[in-house]
């Protein structure tokens, strides 16, 4: 019996000392934990996993944002000097296992036990201030009021990086997160909000629908706006283009308006490489603020339709609509040089830009991406599979992401997609918006989880 005890208690201690390992927690020795500890005196992050160490001597949050960049801290033990809110979200988006820090704040322990992540800490204090001790750190003021830690990430890496523009990104294209993705961009559009959307030539069917936008929309209480197309069609006139967006159901989910119904205005370009004026629905002065709202496609003159299209294209009324495809001369509409046609794109996403001074915002959605735009009465069917919804307040970083979640598809059907937007050298737009200062084509990609 005494033998069996014996035996039994063998069998037990073993189990406790190596089943953290299979279940791979990865427990830290004392003697580890020290060592790691130690290593802190010369580095300001220290990432333990499976064995592995990488130190970090950058300060504050930059050795944090360099260690995401290439990886997350799943199954990580991370040693660092200081934990405030900042950093604790940050642990909390890589998944981190566990986390040490010399010092940390009350609120960075209270997103850590949020979000049951073990941790260990030297000192306690109320809040991270600044080096001079007179206010909060910057980083503290800056993710006080974050909804999540992929926002609070957003805000980071753009303090951090300003030339560099934040894409957030879902593979899940559902109603919930396209308005998940708008809350996370933490911007409040304010006063009277127009949603831009592609009311879809009647026939076509791969449009972004009214149900799926409709909490979206709602959200923003904003009103759906569109402009008179500059081809002959079901939406060329005001009294054909509110009866198709009738038959789409876009007026079932919120106000809808056409902007040019009453005429247009003049939007100036001055430093435009082809247009020096862009003319946009005059309904346009009603509005305070503006969600552009993009389904992101091939297109049959601009290689592909995204933020920048909607923006130029859209907004601009039926007569603008000729001008922009013109260069500038209308009567060239079907005929115009493409890089011309293209870098007037570009001009008139300037001149909207400037005129809603920052009071806009952008979502690009990825799915039913056919070569063909939303205005074709009889769009080729897609063959490349969804990819998700991004979203920014930069347009030309938007579509510069879709353009590359394109390339990197693993899907073979991309093909006819990455063709139509060669054959019409799409890319143009992107490029020339850039050099106009419409934003900036460096970006980072953050998934909302």
């Amino acid at each position: 019996m005494k033998r069996f005890l014996k035996f039994l208690l063998c069998i037990i201690g073993v189990f406790f000392v190596i089943s953290p390992a299979l279940a791979g927690e990865h427990k830290l020795s004392n003697e580890t934990k020290a060592m790691l500890i130690n290593k802190l005196n010369s580095s300001s992050l220290v990432v333990y996993k499976n064995g592995e160490t990488k130190e970090f001597t950058e300060r504050g949050l930059e050795p944090l944002l360099i260690y995401l960049d290439n990886n997350d801290f799943k199954g990580t033990q991370v040693f660092d000097r200081t934990v405030g809110r900042a950093a604790a979200y940050l642990y909390v988006y890589g998944n981190a296992e566990y986390v040490y820090a010399e010092t940390i704040s009350k609120p960075a322990i209270e997103i850590l036990n949020k979000n049951n992540i073990k941790y260990e800490a030297k000192n306690v204090v109320a809040e991270i201030q600044n080096k001079d001790k007179t206010d909060l750190c910057p980083f503290e003021k800056l993710t006080k009021d974050a909804q999540s830690p992929a926002q609070a990430y957003g805000f980071i890496y753009k303090k951090l990086h300003p030339d560099t523009a934040v894409v957030y990104f879902t593979p899940d294209i559902t109603s919930e997160n396209l308005v998940k993705i708008y809350k996370t961009l933490g911007k409040d559009l304010k006063g009277n909000v127009a949603v831009k959307v592609h009311s879809g030539e009647p026939g076509g069917h791969n449009f972004l629908q009214p149900e799926f936008m409709k909490d979206l929309v709602n959200y923003v209480n904003g009103t759906i706006v569109e402009c008179n197309t500059a081809y002959e069609g079901r939406r060329n006139t005001t009294e054909k283009h509110i009866k198709a967006i009738q038959e789409h159901g876009f007026d079932k989910i919120a106000k809808v308006d056409i902007m040019d119904s009453e005429g247009q205005m003049e939007l100036p370009v001055p430093e435009g490489k082809q247009i020096k004026v862009n003319y946009v629905g005059s309904h346009l002065k009603n509005y305070d603020s503006m969600l552009v709202l993009s389904h992101f496609k091939g297109h049959q003159m601009g290689g592909f339709g995204g933020a920048l299209k909607n923006l130029s294209i859209g907004v601009a009324s039926s007569y603008g609509k000729a001008y922009i495809h013109g260069a500038g001369k209308p009567e060239n509409i079907w005929t115009c040089e493409q890089d011309k046609f293209l870098e007037s794109m570009a001009d008139a996403d300037k001149s909207v830009m400037d005129y809603m001074k920052g009071n806009i915002t952008f979502i690009n959605v990825m799915s039913r991406m056919s070569i063909d735009c939303d205005c074709n009465n009889n769009p080729a069917e897609p063959e490349i599979a969804d990819i998700g919804i991004l979203a920014s307040d930069d347009p030309v970083a938007l579509d510069q992401a879709c353009v590359d979640l394109v390339y990197a598809s693993k899907d073979p059907g991309k093909a006819s997609l990455i063709k139509r937007m060669e054959q019409m050298h799409g890319i143009h737009t992107v490029e020339a918006a850039a050099d106009l200062g419409v934003g900036v084509r460096k970006y980072k990609l953050i998934n909302i989880k």
